[in-house]
């Protein structure tokens, strides 16, 4: 099948050609694993990349290539989406949030803070724990939010039915404890 080709040998590296099914490339090295090979680049022919031979078929002497060493890893980038999945109640009213953490940076704390626009009442907790409040039966807890994994979350709860109201949460994911580390914030605007 067509493969990637990267500027390291990984998916954390960006890609930069690929080979097609078909296509030849001469091998100039190898990583210490022996699973990519460096290669010119099948789409810019004056640089070269990395191409995982999962899929390459090889020949040759490959214990005579050379072990090239790859390029550091890139630093992960922390991101995340947020968007508005429903209202539950209980004892006050919540809005439920998906978090879907889309970077590479593991998430362990937030603030989250929902504002009714029409009333101006302002809500706000800080947690060290990802908690979805599932009506008055269950409440589920999550220690952590990591790279390509999704949770529910329930805001601060309102202590009247903010149903019709245009609503603006705003959510901080932090990489350390208490609000601490690297934090991204992301604003959702909507109406339960």
């Amino acid at each position: 099948v067509d493969t990637n080709c990267r500027v390291g040998p990984g998916k954390v590296y960006d890609r930069v050609g690929y080979l097609l099914v078909g296509q030849v490339s001469e091998i100039y090295g190898r990583n210490a694993a022996g699973d990519y090979w460096y290669i010119r680049n099948p789409n810019q022919t004056t640089d070269y990349c990395w191409l995982w031979g999962e899929y390459a078929t090889v020949s040759g002497n490959i214990p005579a290539l050379p072990i090239f060493t790859p390029p550091p890893t890139p630093t992960p980038v922390p991101n995340f989406e947020a968007s508005y999945v429903g209202k539950d109640s209980c004892s006050g009213w919540w809005m439920d949030m998906k978090l879907e953490n889309t970077g590479g940076v593991g998430f362990t704390s937030l603030p989250f803070t929902i504002r009714d626009t029409v009333t101006a009442i302002s809500l706000t907790q800080s947690s060290a724990a990802f908690v979805d409040k599932n009506g008055c039966a269950e409440t589920f807890i999550k220690d952590s939010l990591s790279p390509g994994s999704n949770r529910i979350v329930s805001s601060p709860a309102f202590t009247y039915d903010p149903g019709g109201h245009l609503l603006r949460a705003t959510i901080s994911l932090c990489s350390n404890p208490a609000q601490s580390g690297t934090c991204v914030t992301k604003v959702v605007e909507f109406t339960p």
